[in-house]
């Protein structure tokens, strides 16, 4: 069986470096430092996960850890920030902390709101009638301030990476103790497309297009491969549009090859598409966009050993 896991605490299984190795000893996470914090497993037997990428059918890297696209000191933070108020400098500060912080003169303040930063802002639900509404999170708010610490604009930002089918756990113990794998591994969800993530997007988008303050709209940053995956599944060439409140823009990220043994391989932000929710949800829903007539016919057909 081919070997799907392509890093592992944050190396390629093959790296023997010293650093490569610690990291799988301690189970650290050199994105950002400390204890690898995805688990896996059941309630009575969960294990710090370690899997960053894994390789899709033609042996790509697929990265499947959100926190793996947070390395090099969340620059993909400041990659957005920049963008989204067309500023060449930025002066990232955690959301909770802005009361207490000294700010610069110029310094362009970028307020951050998300997990390990000033937390996630919880948006209220839909209102329904006899019922508490359960609200969702934006992975990201971006707030630029002005010289008074004061909200002047905001911008949100979505992270996702892949879901997997079936279990890389085999995989990683043979990795982890020196042994050949033998048996499946487990391989990108790609229906995750279809099923979460464009709705997701959708629905945030619409969201955001009524806020007066989010002059950008909705940034979408994701693996190259899932960005790929995604353009295929909307089927159409969707228009290029400037920045504005209902715009969504694409930022794929791609894998490098690493620099030398030891060292994490790099990230590189891919040139953006920003087009607008509209388009998007446009596209999704397009029967254009659906597979040849008598799909189902012609498996049934298969399956039956008609053809």
């Amino acid at each position: 069986m081919a070997k799907k896991i392509f890093e592992l605490f944050g190396y390629s299984p093959s790296d023997t470096s010293a650093a490569a190795i610690n990291a799988r000893n301690e189970q650290t996470c050199p994105s950002i430092g400390g204890p690898c914090s995805k688990q896996i497993g059941s309630a009575s037997n969960r294990i710090q996960s370690g899997v960053c990428a894994i390789t899709d059918k033609d042996g790509g890297p697929v990265i499947i850890c959100p926190i793996r696209l947070y390395a090099e000191e969340f620059s993909l933070l400041t990659t957005v920030a920049k963008l989204a108020f067309k500023i060449t400098t930025v002066n990232l500060v955690d959301g909770r902390q802005i009361a207490n912080y000294s700010a610069k003169k110029n310094a362009n303040l970028v307020a951050v709101f998300g997990k390990g930063w000033g937390g996630e802002l919880k948006v209220p639900g839909r209102p329904v009638q006899g019922r508490k509404s359960s609200g969702f999170f934006v992975d990201w708010i971006l707030a630029r301030l002005d010289a008074k610490k004061k909200l002047v604009e905001f911008a949100a930002l979505e992270v996702q990476t892949m879901d997997t089918i079936g279990s890389y756990r085999a995989e990683r113990e043979a990795i982890l103790n020196g042994t050949e794998h033998v048996g499946k591994s487990a391989g990108p969800n790609w229906e995750n497309v279809n099923k979460r993530i464009l709705p997701q997007l959708i629905y945030k988008g619409h969201l955001l297009e009524r806020e007066s303050l989010c002059q950008s709209g909705l940034f979408f940053a994701c693996p190259d491969a899932v960005y790929n995956k995604i353009m295929d599944r909307l089927g159409s060439e969707l228009a290029d549009y400037p920045l504005k409140n209902n715009s969504l823009t694409f930022i794929p990220i791609q894998l490098c090859e690493p620099v030398r043994a030891g060292a994490p391989r790099p990230l590189k932000a891919l040139r953006p598409k920003t087009t607008t929710i509209q388009q998007v949800s446009i596209a999704f829903s397009s029967p254009t966009n659906l597979p040849e007539a008598g799909a189902y016919e012609k498996a049934i057909r298969t399956a039956l050993g008609e053809n």
